[in-house]
């Protein structure tokens, strides 16, 4: 055996170093790269450890979230020419062009907006205390669903807003953090949350969303499994293949609904109140006479006000919301579809299935295994 090759089959024999360069460290992110490390035996190594700082660090590969630290920035580009391999799984710093494993920003934008646009809001505003290129993502997804370019507002000023801007308002903040400072600023301002400001965060972090005087509802970013993906791909390019030409997007898994979007939106008070009986009772065997005997109005008063308002029958709505609340359900991977099917109202899941196929062409576990498709829990949706 040539000596070249004895020494090729030793270095491939060898765990990879791999250096975790996390700013600020994220619990999920770490989850999912040592998931991945342990499956693959590497030697994991985090940035604030090293003695000799990371320009000095000699190992296989890197994998990062890079912001705007110069330090960090001129440590990476050191390590690039030198040869080692880096994954960023932010997209903050673009101008280091550099193979990236990212969430999906715009789609997580699209998702706040048809939580939004299913509640019945078309007054909406978009919430952020910063800017970057994943608030632009976000925002663009977001405006994107109601065809505009949605109102922005900022810190300096959000309780003035909230005051001037037309009730109900939808507002759909930049993060969890962002989200906990629209409640407070409402709360101060005497507004209701959520009958007069309805708030949507984005990380669906249990420590800031339950903990509210209103628990917020948030979208659930899959961050393990991007890391997830994003050491797979550094793997890969540890063994010799080609970057890919675009970032990796990963999509969000859905949304947890929580009081502060438990509302919804329509200046008729009476559809208004018609709505909220629906919503709340997907669950139950009804139709409009029962709605009707709720509001204390005659049945073709109400037939009457559906179709003059919302333009369809009460029997479209009802129909409508529950297959977007299965739509929901299904991003919850733990929840049988038998369960999702009883607690929407279908008498079982063949008749649930059906009416699901109908609507969209697949059915529920095919539009589950849709959402949550995935290398990291392969058998969560089945």
């Amino acid at each position: 055996m040539p000596p070249n090759a004895e020494c090729d089959i030793m270095a491939r024999m060898k765990p990879p170093s791999v250096l975790v360069m996390m700013e600020p460290v994220s619990l999920p992110r770490l989850e999912g790269i040592a998931r991945y490390a342990r499956e693959h035996h590497w030697n994991l190594m985090l940035d604030d450890r090293l003695a000799g700082g990371i320009s000095d660090w000699r190992g296989d590969g890197v994998i990062a979230t890079l912001r705007r630290r110069s330090s960090r920035l001129a440590a990476v580009r050191k390590l690039t020419r030198a040869g080692i391999p880096v994954v960023d799984l932010t997209i903050e710093c673009l101008r280091l062009r550099l193979p990236r494993v990212i969430s999906d920003h715009t789609a997580i934008g699209r998702l706040g907006g048809e939580h939004f646009k299913a509640r019945g809001f078309e007054n909406v505003v978009w919430f952020s205390s910063g800017w970057s290129e994943v608030h632009r993502r976000r925002y663009q997804g977001f405006s994107d669903v109601f065809a505009k370019k949605v109102p922005r507002i900022g810190l300096r000023n959000l309780r003035r807003r909230l005051k001037e801007c037309e009730k109900p308002v939808g507002v759909f903040a930049y993060n969890d953090t962002d989200a906990a400072q629209v409640v407070y600023a409402a709360r101060e301002l005497g507004l209701d949350v959520p009958d007069d400001v309805s708030v949507l965060g984005i990380g669906d972090d249990p420590f800031l969303c339950e903990n509210q005087s209103t628990p917020i509802s948030s979208i659930r970013q899959d961050l393990v499994r991007g890391a997830y993906e994003g050491a797979d791909l550094l793997q890969r390019l540890m063994d010799g293949e080609a970057a890919p030409a675009e970032p990796v997007l990963i999509p969000p898994t859905g949304l947890t609904a929580r009081a502060s979007t438990d509302t919804l939106a329509h200046p008729d008070p009476l559809v208004r109140t018609a709505l909220v009986y629906i919503d709340r009772h997907l669950g139950e065997s009804f139709g409009a006479p029962e709605i009707a005997q709720a509001l204390g109005i005659a049945r073709h008063k109400l037939d009457r006000l559906f179709a003059e308002k919302l333009e369809h029958s009460v029997g479209t709505e009802i129909y409508s919301r529950r297959i977007a609340r299965v739509k929901h359900l299904l991003g919850d991977p733990s929840k049988p579809v038998h369960a999702i099917a009883e607690e929407c109202g279908f008498c079982n899941v063949a008749y649930l299935s059906n009416v699901f196929r109908k609507e969209t062409g697949i059915s529920p576990r095919a539009w589950r295994n849709r959402i949550c498709a995935g290398p990291i829990t392969p058998s969560a949706c089945e």
